[in-house]
């Protein structure tokens, strides 16, 4: 919700939000999110928590990420202009120190499928780079514009032409949610409840 969204609701209901203790919260959340480990990944986690590298770069130009060192890569782009993501995620840019409205200008760019498949390409290519030989790519995709746009056959030749092979392609259908609902999509019917994942490995 945005921040004028939100506004206009504490005015209508006459309302004032009170304090909240964020790193209180953060930490309630973060425990409860482990809560189920097992020893044994709690080992796992903290090994790997002393070499992970966590960056906020463009998907394009990765310059931290050393090429032929990944061995696989999970990711989902943006869904053209399915989803205001300035006004979704203002508070989570906040929160990580991220400018929305450069982040809404980059996707600005790509709001029709034009752009957005030019995007793909160049975000292939470094996924190219920095992928290792036997690696994988998961990449997400859905339908948009009600269905009538199919992204996994835009992606496909997109990622084999970058050098990848496209080993299958994943359709996970989903039980409803929350979110299809807002969008007013039927459940299992399209978009983002029957989500595309299509798996490519660099040989």
């Amino acid at each position: 919700m945005s921040q004028e969204s939100q506004i206009k609701i504490n005015k209508r209901l006459k309302q004032k939000p009170e304090y909240r203790d964020i790193r209180k919260l953060i930490f309630k959340k973060s425990m409860s999110l482990i809560r189920k480990l097992s020893e044994n990944e709690i080992v796992l986690l903290r090994k790997a928590g002393k070499t992970a590298q966590f960056s906020s770069e463009d998907a394009r130009r990765t310059s931290t990420i050393k090429k032929n060192s990944i061995t696989l890569t999970v990711t989902s782009p943006h869904f053209l202009d399915t989803i205001n993501y300035y006004a979704d995620n203002w508070l989570r840019c906040w929160f990580n120190s991220l400018d929305s409205k450069k982040v809404d200008e980059s996707i600005k760019e790509s709001k029709d499928i034009a752009g957005w498949s030019a995007m793909m390409k160049d975000v292939f290519k470094e996924l190219w780079r920095i992928t290792k030989v036997g690696g994988w790519v998961a990449f997400e995709v859905g339908e948009v514009r009600n269905g009538s746009v199919r992204l996994e056959e835009i992606i496909l030749p997109i990622g084999e032409k970058a050098g990848f092979a496209c080993q299958g392609i994943l359709i996970n259908r989903q039980q409803f949610t929350k979110t299809a609902h807002i969008w007013g999509i039927q459940n299992n019917n399209h978009g983002t409840n029957t989500n595309r994942v299509l798996l490519f490995r660099k040989d």
